[in-house]
């Protein structure tokens, strides 16, 4: 009796611990950055540019890379289509 209570507890904990991962990341200052970019050229070709960190990062050097990529296609006649910053 006392094993099955504590294994029902312990799955309990797990789950609660499971669905509020995110929000217990972030308090112990753990960071999400996602960001994506679609261009389009003239033949309506499309590239993506991608960047996506978790945890401890630095925010300016991976904008920087992703504003490269986005620069980068726009030299080679790529129009921006999309932007998704979150």
């Amino acid at each position: 009796m006392k094993k099955d209570i504590a294994t029902f507890l312990a799955i309990l904990l797990i789950a609660v611990l499971y669905t509020q991962f995110n929000e217990i990341s972030y308090k112990l200052g753990f960071a999400e950055l996602k960001m994506s970019a679609i261009l389009e050229n003239s033949e309506k070709m499309k590239v993506k540019c991608d960047a996506y960190a978790y945890g401890y990062f630095d925010e300016i050097k991976i904008q920087n890379k992703f504003q490269k990529c986005i620069n980068d296609y726009e030299k080679e006649g790529y129009t921006l289509v999309s932007r998704v910053d979150a």
